[in-house]
């Protein structure tokens, strides 16, 4: 049996050129279960530290608890190299001995994952991978023609989910221009014999948010108390969670018992909710199913029978920068519903909302039946991965 260094690159040597720019690739970036990370950032090299890739090589965390979560990607720069964070290690294949395609599903892999998480260091909360403990991972290798044929498999699931997550943004661009058009530019259906009054069209609202949608957050079961959790059925959302997208299924689950002896409740399916504590404030989703929340998100639901869904989805996320202004200032570092509810918007008229919705809805359905496409692809890959992997599952 050989070692995982015996036939891998481990953090290889790549040249940077200081005062030219490269992309750059957070930990962020890499988002679980996508095999791609692109790069949409630039950065001008000037010898800082950060690590250093070519197109196509693999970036796997080494910090908890991104490592334990899986963020592991294959780098793609359109042949460019570049910058990536402190806390990524780089993996490539070598040429006519290992695919860096399979590199990549072998990290992916729970064993390896496993045994580079027991060898990190560190005090709690800064742990880190050992690349030294990794590289001596003992796998046997099969042929690389044969490792090529298991990545030819793997990377057709991937590729159906990269190319559904391309549609996916195609269509909720499409949702926030649609709104733009609408109600930043005013160029509504009729817009052209609309009489406008102190900057509105007549007959629209400018109140506050409390006036037209109530407000409720949730919140956390002890975590003292196994039973609140073990078996549970009930999505419960945590505010990392929260990606200004439909949220289908989330990390962990919730019994019925701690839905009833906690502050969290379940809120029904296609209700928008928003972050209101840490790093992810302002970010929104919508409930894909009836789910509950912990006590950080804030969610929303309509008091007329006006369906307006999508137009305060897209309102909200039109007030990003407001909602990061208020939450991160020296005495709030968070926002409140107290808070979200004071702020003042603006409501269309019933006719023009209802237009906007329609329009809307349809391109929200597809979005939604892709991402549950995208779960049930990638069950069927993870299915597959360690039975290709080990050789228990043949490939002719």
């Amino acid at each position: 049996m050989e070692r995982f260094g015996d036939k891998v690159q481990c953090n290889p040597s790549v040249k940077l050129k200081k005062g030219n720019s490269y992309p750059l690739v957070s930990i962020d970036k890499i988002v679980v279960g996508y095999k791609s990370v692109v790069s949409d950032e630039f950065i001008t090299y000037t010898g800082q530290s950060g690590c250093k890739f070519q197109d196509n090589d693999v970036l796997m965390a080494r910090i908890t608890p991104c490592l334990e979560n899986g963020k592991i990607a294959v780098a793609k720069t359109d042949g460019e190299k570049g910058i990536g964070s402190t806390e990524l290690f780089v993996f490539r294949g070598i040429d006519n001995v290992s695919d860096t395609n399979y590199i990549y599903y072998l990290l992916c892999m729970p064993y390896m994952r496993g045994m580079a998480i027991n060898s990190m260091t560190g005090a709690s909360g800064r742990q880190r991978a050992d690349i030294g403990f990794i590289k001596k991972i003992p796998w046997t290798y099969p042929s690389l023609e044969m490792q090529q044929r298991i990545v030819d498999i793997l990377s057709h699931y991937d590729n159906l989910i990269e190319n559904n997550n391309k549609r996916i943004k195609i269509l909720e661009q499409m949702a926030e221009n649609l709104y733009k058009e609408w109600f930043v530019r005013f160029r509504f259906p009729g817009y052209e014999t609309a009489e406008f009054v102190d900057g509105l069209p007549k007959n629209w609202n400018h109140d506050r948010l409390e006036s037209f949608y109530n407000t409720s957050s949730g919140g956390t079961p002890s975590r003292n108390n196994e039973s609140y959790y073990i078996g549970g059925t009930i999505p419960w959302i945590k505010t990392g969670e929260i990606k200004d997208t439909i949220i289908i299924n989330t990390d962990e689950y919730i019994t019925e018992k701690a839905l009833k002896a906690s502050s969290a409740k379940l809120f029904p399916s296609d209700t928008v909710i928003m972050a209101m504590y840490g790093v992810n404030i302002g970010k929104l989703g919508y409930l894909g199913n009836n789910m509950a929340c912990n006590q950080a998100a804030c969610v929303f639901w309509e008091k007329s029978n006006i369906k307006s869904k999508h137009y305060l989805f897209q309102l909200l996320k039109s007030m990003r920068e407001y909602f990061l202004n208020i939450g991160f200032g020296a005495a709030q570092q968070n926002l409140s519903q107290q808070l979200i509810n004071s702020i003042k918007v603006v409501m269309p008229e019933e006719f023009v909302l209802k237009q906007f919705e329609d329009a809307i809805e349809p391109m929200y359905q597809v979005v939604k039946k892709l991402k549950v496409q995208n779960i049930k692809l990638s069950k069927q890959r993870d299915l597959l991965l360690p039975r290709l992997m080990s050789g228990k599952l043949q490939v002719k």
